[in-house]
Parts: structure tokens; C-alpha cells; sequence
């Protein structure tokens, strides 16, 4: 369940930053192995390319590449929320009947990772489709995709199925730095609210008065 609540979140914000992933790709691929001053800039910066893109290949180009994003999401958010679930659920990050921070990190960490691996090969064509656009402004190679199920039979015809994972190691990294932060984070704060009790008591005099009382437990 923690799989498909977890995935099902992370897609409906994918929908939303996946046009900020299109603008970041593009300007990440301008001037790519080029000498300074000798290729065309295209995208001065995200709020141009958002323009640019909107003019050129029409509003709907800004979401290029969402449905692999959003597989993606699924895949990676699922697993690693439902993965450190598991691993919480099992017992793993307690010490003392209270949260280990250090366990976790650990657990995030491990949680991210695995998901991020999983999650690669739809990171790699979303990346490539995002890339694509018309002549004019086009920067980087251009796959030529004509979505996720063709972008996918491509990579495996010219390439072989190592290739769905190229980057697979970087984005392992970058998932794993953040999970372990963001996943120990959470789990503690969540923690100390939970144990952080809160009792009112409200009393009122013969004249109106009212009186109200905080106690910490």
C-alpha cells in the first residue's frame, strides 16, 4: 500500500515540475560539447526557455517526456517510500523504543538507492524525449522517440538492455544523499510529535473571566 500511495503522490507533483525538467534539460544540453561563442544560445535562462519552448513547438512541449516522468515517480517513489516502510515496520531504525537517527539514514539511504536503480531506465528516455524539439531550437542529440514503448524497443534494438541503465550509478548517488536525509528527517520529527502530548484545560470565573492552561507532558 505504502508502494502506491507513495507513487501515486510522487506523480501527481510530477505533473506540475515536469515542464521545470524539460526547461532544466534544455539548458543543460546547450552548448553541450561546444567551445563558448560558437554554438547558438538558445535558452538565456529558464523563463526564456519557457517561452521559447511554448513559441516554437507550441505550450504542450512542456510536457514533454511526462509520461515516462511520471513511471518513473511510480517506480522510484514507490519503492522507496514502500521500502523504508518495510524496513521501519520491521523494527530496525528503533533503539531504545525511540528513533535512531543514524538507522535512519541507513534505511533511507538503502531505500533510495534501490529505487533510483529501479527507476533509472525511465529517468534515461524521459531525458531524451524532454531533449527533442524542432530544428530551431534544438540543442543536444536528438533521439527522434515517438514515446516510452518505442523509446524503449529503440534503446534495446541498438544498444542492449545494460544501455536503459547508463547514469544508473549518479542517479543511485544523488537519490541516495537525499533519501537519507529527507527519509531521517521525516521519520524522527514525526517521532517527537508523536510523542510531544498536550493537555488543555480552560476554566471560567463568576465574573467571565477565562483562564487557559497549557501542560506538557
Amino acid at each position: 500500500m505504502e508502494f502506491v500511495i507513495g507513487g501515486a503522490a510522487a506523480c501527481c507533483a510530477g505533473i506540475f515540475t515536469n515542464p521545470l525538467e524539460v526547461v532544466k534539460t534544455r539548458l543543460q544540453l546547450q552548448g553541450e560539447l561546444q567551445s563558448r561563442g560558437v554554438y547558438t544560445v538558445h535558452y538565456k535562462n529558464a523563463f526564456h526557455a519557457f517561452y521559447v519552448i511554448a513559441k516554437a513547438d507550441g505550450i504542450l512541449a512542456l510536457q514533454n517526456g511526462l509520461v515516462p516522468a511520471l513511471w518513473y515517480q511510480l517506480f522510484m517513489n514507490g519503492v522507496r517510500l514502500g521500502t523504508f516502510d518495510y524496513i521501519q515496520k520491521s523494527g530496525f531504525i528503533h533503539s531504545g523504543g525511540e528513533v535512531s537517527f543514524p538507522r535512519s539514514i541507513i534505511a533511507g539511504a538503502a531505500a533510495g538507492c534501490i529505487g533510483a536503480l529501479i527507476g533509472s531506465p525511465f529517468y534515461m528516455v524521459k531525458t531524451q524525449i524532454q531533449a527533442q524539439s524542432s530544428s530551431n531550437i534544438a540543442v543536444g542529440f536528438q533521439h527522434k522517440h515517438q514515446g516510452m514503448s518505442k523509446a524503449f524497443r529503440s534503446v534495446l534494438k541498438h544498444h542492449g538492455p545494460l544501455a536503459l541503465w547508463r547514469g544508473a550509478s549518479a542517479a543511485m548517488a544523488r537519490v541516495t544523499c537525499g533519501s537519507s536525509a529527507q527519509l531521517a528527517t521525516f521519520s524522527k520529527t514525526k517521532d517527537f510529535i508523536d510523542n510531544f502530548h498536550v493537555s488543555v484545560s480552560i476554566s471560567f470565573s463568576v465574573g467571565g473571566s477565562c483562564a487557559l492552561e497549557l501542560n506538557y507532558l
